[in-house]
C-alpha cells in the first residue's frame, strides 16, 4: 500500500523521494529472491487525465500496480489525502484481485487506509499487517527547523493507532524503533529494525581521476540531490556558500524538482548573497544519472532537519563521494561519523560553512573518506534487506 505517491514516480518530484525508492528497491529485491511471490500495489491516482487502471512495470514482474481512482482524490493536494482515505480503501476492496497472505503499507496515510480495509472488508479474515512509517509526526517536530511547519494533530492521532493495531512495525534504525517505543509507546516486540540497502550495480565508485577538484584544497564540486523544500535544508547550503572565504570556489549541483514557491525562494536568496552564479539548478534524475553526479563530487551535502535514514546518503557513500550530514537520527546510522563522512552538529549557516571550509581544505581527507564509505555501502544491499522482510512476512504467516 502506498497511497500517496507510486513506487514508480521520480524520486525529487513532486512527493516523490526516498520512500519510492525503498518500495521499488525491495521489491526487485524480493520478486528476485521468492520466484512464488506475487504482489498487489495500489496507490491513489490523483491526476486530471486517468492513467491505465491497472500497470505492469518490466521493472516488476509478477506485480499489478493498482492506479487507483477516486472522484474526490481528483487534483487533490497531499495535505487533503486525509480526508479520502476511507473513499481510497473501498476502491481498493474492490479493484484487489486476490485476497492477501500480508499486507505492507508505506506512511502513514496507507496505514489509515489498512486500518479502514479491516473494518471494510478483513473484518472475519486474519491479515498479518506490516507497516512502515518513513516518517513520522514527532520525529519532524521534533527536528524542525525555520519555515517547517507543524504536522496536524490528525497525523498524530492516525499514527498512534496504527501502532496499537499493525501486527509489526519496520523501522529502518536502532534509534527509530526507539523513537517509536518513547513517542508512540510501541510494544518493543512490534518493532522489527531492516536497514535500507543501496543499488550497488548503479551507484558505485569510479577511479578517483573522474572527481572534479580531486586534489585541490580551494576548489570543489558539491552536489545536493532531493525534493526542494525546508526540512531537506537547501538553504542552510545557500547562506553557507555566502560564509566561505573569498579563497574558496565551490561549484555547486542541487538536484530536485524546482517549482515551488521555495525553489524560488532559494534562487532569489543565491542573486541576493552573490552566490548564484556558482549554483545550478536541475530537474530531478534517474538513478543512473543522480549516480555520475555523485560519481564527479567531491562532497555530497545532506542537510536534512530529519531522516529516518537518508538513501542519498548512503547512494554517495556508495559512489565515492565524502559526505556531508546532518548530525539527525537516521543520518546518523547512514553516514559513520570521521569515517565515511562527517556530521555537522548544528543546522545553521555558520556551522555548515566551518565543515565546508575544513573538507574543502582537506583533499587527502576526502579521498579516505569516500574509499571507506564504498567498503561501507558494499555490505549494505537491498538483497540483505529484503532477506530480513521475507523472513519476517513467513513468520507472521505462520502465525496468522
Amino acid at each position: 500500500m502506498s497511497m500517496h505517491t507510486s513506487p514508480l514516480d521520480q524520486p525529487g518530484t513532486a512527493d516523490a523521494g526516498g520512500m519510492n525508492v525503498y518500495i521499488l528497491r525491495s521489491l526487485q529485491a524480493l520478486l528476485k529472491l521468492y520466484p512464488n511471490l506475487s504482489v498487489e500495489v495500489f496507490t491513489l491516482d490523483t491526476s486530471s487525465s486517468p492513467s491505465e487502471s491497472v500497470q505492469v512495470s518490466e521493472f516488476l514482474p509478477r506485480t499489478l500496480i493498482h492506479n487507483v481512482r477516486v472522484d474526490s482524490a481528483v487534483g487533490a493536494a497531499k495535505e487533503q489525502l486525509p480526508l479520502i482515505v476511507d473513499d481510497f480503501a473501498m476502491a481498493v476492496s474492490r479493484s484487489a484481485v486476490k485476497k492477501p497472505d500480508v499486507v505492507h503499507s508505506h506512511y502513514w496515510l496507507s496505514g489509515m487506509c489498512v486500518l479502514s480495509l479491516r473494518e471494510i472488508t478483513w473484518k472475519d479474515y486474519s491479515v498479518p499487517w506490516v507497516h512502515t512509517m518513513h516518517t513520522t509526526a514527532a520525529a519532524k517536530d521534533a527536528r524542525s527547523g525555520q519555515g517547517e511547519d507543524r504536522e496536524p494533530q490528525a497525523r498524530y492521532e492516525g499514527e498512534q493507532k496504527i501502532c496499537r493495531e499493525v501486527t509489526s512495525l519496520v523501522v529502518n534504525t536502532v534509534d527509530e524503533a526507539q523513537q517509536m517505543v518513547r513517542w508512540y509507546g510501541v510494544q518493543k516486540e512490534k518493532v522489527v529494525v531492516i536497514p535500507p540497502g543501496v543499488d550497488t550495480h548503479v551507484f558505485h565508485d569510479v577511479v578517483p581521476s573522474r572527481r572534479a577538484h580531486e586534489g585541490s584544497s580551494s576548489q570543489c564540486f558539491l552536489v545536493f540531490a532531493g525534493r526542494p523544500q525546508p526540512l531537506k535544508g537547501v538553504h542552510i547550503l545557500v547562506e553557507a556558500l555566502a560564509l566561505l572565504p573569498p579563497d574558496i570556489s565551490i561549484r555547486c549541483a542541487f538536484i530536485g524538482q524546482g517549482s515551488s514557491e521555495y525553489h524560488r525562494q532559494l534562487v532569489s536568496r543565491a542573486q541576493e548573497l552573490g552566490v548564484d552564479e556558482c549554483i545550478d539548478f536541475y530537474p530531478s534524475f534517474p538513478p543512473e544519472k543522480l549516480a555520475e553526479f555523485f560519481r564527479q563530487a567531491d562532497i555530497v551535502a545532506v542537510p536534512s532537519s530529519s531522516e529516518t535514514f537518508g538513501l542519498v546518503a548512503l547512494e554517495a557513500q556508495a559512489c565515492g563521494a565524502a559526505v556531508l550530514a546532518s548530525d539527525v537520527d537516521g543520518l546518523r546510522s547512514a553516514v559513520a561519523d570521521g569515517v565515511s563522512g562527517v556530521l555537522v552538529a548544528s543546522r545553521t549557516p555558520e556551522a555548515w560553512a566551518f565543515a565546508l571550509e575544513r573538507m574543502v581544505r582537506s583533499p587527502q581527507r576526502r579521498r579516505l573518506l569516500g574509499h571507506n564509505g564504498v567498503q561501507r555501502a558494499r555490505v549494505k544491499t537491498w538483497e540483505h534487506s529484503a532477506e530480513d522482510m521475507l523472513s519476517l512476512y513467513r513468520t507472521l504467516m505462520s502465525l496468522a
